[in-house]
């Protein structure tokens, strides 16, 4: 398989496991609420399954990250990407009792939303699909931040800026030319 094929199946395949993962661990842990939890309380030490969603973190970031360099070297991407993903790998690794896991949770998505911001900027006059991401980056993470006044939890600030964060990686993905 080609190095270019490989970055494909990488990016498509992201999406499927952070949802579907995420699915998952949910369905795992019926005490979960969308509305009243963060998606880490999944990942507690105090959840007898914790790992899971743990592992879950871990593998996207290191999907992440493996994907982000590649993007790099075609000069698509920033170092914030591979950056974020580290941070995401590192979520994972602490969970939320121990003190790094807030600044890597805050940092996976500032410093993502940073290098989509970045590619707006950069390829706004090229691409005219660039201003959605230009734009879209802050407008999103506006609303991610919103959202936590609204609910009691994180969890849907936090899936409201993966799927923008997925559709990035989606919009990556569909970019590369074998």
């Amino acid at each position: 398989m080609s190095m270019k094929k490989w970055v494909k199946v990488l990016g498509f395949s992201f999406p499927f496991l952070a949802f579907g993962g995420i699915f998952i661990t949910i369905h795992l842990n019926p005490w979960f609420s969308l509305t009243e939890n963060a998606l880490s309380d999944m990942g507690s030490i105090k959840n007898p399954i914790g790992y899971f969603f743990n592992f879950l973190l871990i593998l996207l970031g290191f999907v992440g990250m493996v994907f982000g360099v590649e993007m790099l070297k075609e000069k698509t991407v920033t170092i914030l990407f591979p950056l974020g993903m580290f941070s995401l790998l590192l979520v994972g690794i602490f969970p939320e009792e121990y003190k790094p896991h807030s600044f890597f949770a805050l940092s996976f998505y500032i410093l993502l939303f940073a290098d989509i911001f970045i590619y707006g900027l950069r390829k706004r006059r090229k691409n005219s699909s660039a201003i959605a991401w230009l734009l879209g980056s802050p407008i999103v993470f506006m609303m991610m931040l919103y959202l936590t006044k609204v609910f009691e939890g994180l969890a849907i600030p936090e899936l409201v800026g993966a799927l923008f964060i997925n559709a990035w990686i989606i919009y990556l993905t569909l970019g590369v030319e074998e």
